[in-house]
């Protein structure tokens, strides 16, 4: 999914029910395991708002 969104850690998916669609966001939750990985997460901008989302 890479390049889909502004954040690789999110991605919109969709049932395929003509009828009823649902659609679904889904968002990797980054749980840091070590002192390393938690500097790092502190370091990203994860942040999505709705100026930046797609409309067409």
């Amino acid at each position: 999914m890479k390049g889909w969104t502004n954040d690789d850690r999110m991605m919109i998916a969709c049932c395929n029910d003509g009828t009823r669609p649902v659609i679904f966001k889904i968002e990797r939750v980054d749980i840091p395991e070590n002192d390393e990985e938690k500097e790092w997460l502190e370091k990203q901008n994860f942040h999505n708002f709705a100026e930046d989302a797609y409309i067409g």
